[in-house]
């Protein structure tokens, strides 16, 4: 299946329309800064979550008193996606319900995924459309992975995350990736506004899954240089930041999420969940995010 090939000025990017994911970006530079999913690390690029983040409890949710599967992050991941428009330097990709989602989902949606490339940057938007007669819950997100060290000679441990304003370092604690069980502050990033990065931070929390953020933006950056990516998350209240355990590869996600992987006390009811949207009828949602080269 051939990719989408996006282009502005002397950036260029590719689409894959299977799980709608941006699989390349390279900025006037000619760096390619998606991580190129190493199948033996993890063979994926920038998954789109929907209509959940993350994990759920028992693999299910609960909706008027029914119980249905679900997969961990939404069924985004393997559906091919339609082109509904393109142009030189975008596209607009949606994915409608499939045999795979409607058990999982019983609602008509259009989940519409579009890439428009910027001046050294691109911005991905989520609009979801409620075609059901009935309320709609729902949470979206994003799962791009950025290579990291971007620099020819650094080192992962070179990069630190720096936020416009102090946070507290508050991180909801995720065991394996699966529920969130309680919280820590992180030491390194408590009371401050840069996050050093180190591989063992994800060798012993898996994600780290910031909840409560002051900032609606980061730069992940090279300590010295200054050199890397402004990311901007301006209605998504959660930002996830997270890299294969135990690999110790060379790319980090930033995945900004208007939801929040299930909790060990939570209902499972999904209207319940934190951050959730209870969409009406015949409305839409929109969030974004952008990704700018520094």
């Amino acid at each position: 299946m051939e990719n989408i090939k996006l282009s502005y000025g002397q950036c260029t990017a590719e689409i894959q329309l299977k799980g709608a994911q941006i699989a390349s970006f390279k900025g006037a530079d000619g760096r390619e800064v998606i991580w190129q999913a190493d199948p033996n690390v993890w063979a994926q690029h920038a998954p789109v979550l929907f209509p959940i983040c993350g994990s759920v409890k028992d693999n299910q949710i609960s909706i008027d008193g029914q119980v249905y599967p679900m997969n961990k992050h939404g069924f985004t991941r393997n559906p091919v996606f339609q082109v509904a428009k393109q142009g030189e330097d975008f596209v607009e990709l949606i994915l409608t319900p499939t045999e795979e989602s409607k058990p999982m989902y019983p609602f008509d949606f259009v989940f519409h995924v579009t890439y428009t490339l910027l001046e050294n940057g691109f911005t991905t938007t989520f609009l979801v459309e409620n075609r059901s007669d009935k309320v709609m819950p729902f949470c979206v997100g994003g799962h791009p992975a950025f290579v990291c060290p971007m620099e020819e000679g650094a080192a992962f441990t070179d990069y630190q995350l720096v936020f416009p304003q102090v946070e507290d370092g508050r991180n909801s604690l995720a065991p394996g990736g699966y529920l969130i069980d309680g919280y820590e502050y992180l030491p390194e990033f408590h009371n401050s506004d840069t996050l050093p990065l180190r591989h063992e931070l994800f060798d012993s929390h898996d994600a780290l899954i910031f909840t409560n953020l002051k900032s609606r933006s980061v730069k992940l950056v090279h300590k010295d240089t200054g050199k890397g990516i402004h990311f901007t998350f301006p209605k998504m209240e959660v930002l996830a930041v997270w890299s294969m355990p135990n690999k110790h590869a060379d790319y980090v996600c930033l995945e900004p999420w208007h939801g929040m992987p299930g909790q060990v006390t939570e209902s499972g009811r999904f209207e319940d969940k934190p951050f959730v949207t209870l969409l009406q009828p015949g409305q839409c949602y929109k969030t974004w995010y952008t990704t700018t080269l520094i």
